[in-house]
C-alpha cells in the first residue's frame, strides 16, 4: 500500500501589477472521518505564516497526490500571476 503524503510546503513566485512576490504557504491533506463520501472524501488545508487559512473541497480531484492537487489550487488562487511554483 502506497503511504500517502499529509503534508507539504508550496511556494509560489510571480508577478502582480508589476511587482514580483514570493509567498510560501504550508499545505496539509485532511483525510475523510468515515467512508461515507463520494470521490477521495479529503480536504486541504492552505495555511499562510500569517495564520490565516483556507479549506479546499478536492474530494472531486479523484487523486491523493498533496503536490497535484496543491498546484491545481495554487493555478485557480493566484492564476496568471504565478509564474512558478514548487511543492516540496
Amino acid at each position: 500500500m502506497k503511504t500517502v503524503k499529509t503534508e507539504a510546503t508550496m511556494t509560489i513566485k510571480g508577478v502582480c501589477n508589476g511587482e514580483e512576490f514570493t509567498e510560501v504557504v504550508a499545505v496539509y491533506l485532511i483525510p475523510p472521518k468515515d467512508d461515507n463520501h463520494y470521490g477521495t472524501g479529503y480536504y486541504m488545508r492552505v495555511e499562510w505564516p500569517n495564520g490565516r487559512y483556507v479549506y479546499v473541497d478536492v474530494r472531486y480531484e479523484h487523486t491523493r497526490d498533496i503536490e497535484k492537487l496543491a498546484k491545481l489550487w495554487a493555478k485557480g488562487y493566484w492564476g496568471k500571476n504565478a509564474r512558478e511554483i514548487t511543492v516540496e
